[in-house]
């Protein structure tokens, strides 16, 4: 009788605690959603659009100092990383020199940089400096906005995914920004090519999830980056070639390779020049033989250039979906400008004026890209809404 009793009393407990774990489960599935991820109303979404555009702005400045910053080697002129007192410059000439003399124990002074002297070290640490405040400065216009936001609820949930996720590339950039100084502050004065190139693979992949986050938000619509069918998929690969071209011209930056053959088409007067192969290389010829870096940039360019050229004509002439014609002869200005922009970098023996605007322009070519692709993905499909 009395185990009955306590049988029937734990039966009815966890029926009572069910019952209230599924109340409490309605409420974190129907309710908090409907509380933080409201639907977004004409006017959130475009302020939300006009913040998004404005840092993909800053992230394409970032690219532009991050490129300057390597052409005039001023990378390594800090030879520590203070997250939050790191935004402090020296403020007095104690600081000064204190600064310079931890630089004058890094191997880039000691190997390289020897007879330099403070006023020169300035020149470059403001560069080094200026790159690292500026990425505080886009973080900072990254956290405070969203914070705002996310307190008027005015993001969709989907949205904030997305904001979430270009946050953590964010932070996973800094790591990497560092990670890659570290590199040359060791025994070889250099940074390596491959830590320099994935850096700014990294920043390419949060300008392109930017810039296509802000296109969505300005339509208040939700196109999918990936192709559908075969229109979709000739533009994409024109994306991917861009993507790879730029990569390919990390590690052009990251070993100097641009100094090694000014000349156009030929590389010592061959296509293929002598020394594209070294024997105890093997695969890592082709992201440490500057020989062959230079001639694979220089003709991936090229093929690239000679593709989007075929693709964006043939989608003027022929293409059956509606595309405004100014976004591809935008694609058609960015890509003839790159190319030549290539080819007068590599006979100035990469000036750095002409290295940097054929780096910024290959990020205006690839938004330009993605705008086209983004309209012709727009016109071909009936997305839903946010």
């Amino acid at each position: 009788m009395y185990t009955n009793h306590l049988y029937t009393y734990y039966i009815s407990s966890q029926v009572d605690f069910i019952q209230k774990l599924g109340s409490f489960h309605i409420i974190i599935k129907d309710y908090i959603p409907i509380m933080l991820f409201p639907t977004p109303t004409t006017s959130n979404h475009k302020k939300i659009a006009v913040w998004l555009f404005l840092l993909t702005f800053l992230t394409f400045l970032m690219i532009i100092i991050g490129g300057l910053t390597r052409l005039t080697e001023s990378g390594l002129s800090m030879v520590d990383w203070r997250p939050i007192l790191g935004i402090i410059p020296p403020l007095n000439n104690e600081n000064w020199l204190k600064v310079f003399s931890a630089y004058k124990a890094s191997p880039e002074f000691i190997i390289v940089n020897k007879s330099m002297n403070l006023d020169e070290f300035k020149y470059i640490f403001w560069w080094e400096w200026f790159h690292r405040f500026f990425a505080r400065f886009i973080g900072i216009v990254f956290i405070l906005p969203l914070i705002f936001f996310v307190v008027k609820k005015a993001i969709p949930k989907r949205l904030f995914l997305t904001l979430i996720i270009i946050f953590v590339f964010g932070l996973f950039q800094a790591l990497v920004g560092w990670w890659m100084v570290k590199s040359g502050l060791n025994d070889n004065p250099y940074v390596s090519q491959y830590r320099l190139t994935f850096h700014l693979i990294n920043a390419l992949i949060i300008f392109a999830i930017l810039f296509w986050t802000a296109l969505n938000s300005s339509n208040n619509k939700i196109i999918k980056f990936y192709s559908s069918n075969f229109s979709e998929k000739i533009f994409f690969f024109g994306i991917i070639l861009v993507f790879i071209t730029i990569i390919s011209g990390g590690f052009m930056a990251g070993t100097n390779a641009g100094q090694s053959f000014n000349t156009f088409p030929l590389m010592n007067g061959s296509i293929i020049p002598d020394g594209y192969i070294i024997d105890d290389y093997g695969l890592r010829n082709i992201f440490e033989n500057t020989i062959a870096i230079n001639f694979n940039h220089r003709w991936i360019g090229s093929f690239t250039f000679i593709y989007i050229l075929s693709f964006t004509i043939y989608l003027l002439l022929f293409s059956k979906i509606t595309i405004k014609s100014i976004s591809l002869f935008a694609v058609l200005f960015f890509s003839s400008l790159q190319f030549f922009l290539g080819i007068l970098t590599l006979l100035s023996n990469v000036k750095i004026s002409l290295a940097s605007l054929h780096q910024s322009n290959s990020v205006l070519l690839l938004a330009s890209l993605l705008f086209a692709y983004y309209q012709f993905k727009n016109n071909a499909n009936k997305p839903n809404s946010l």
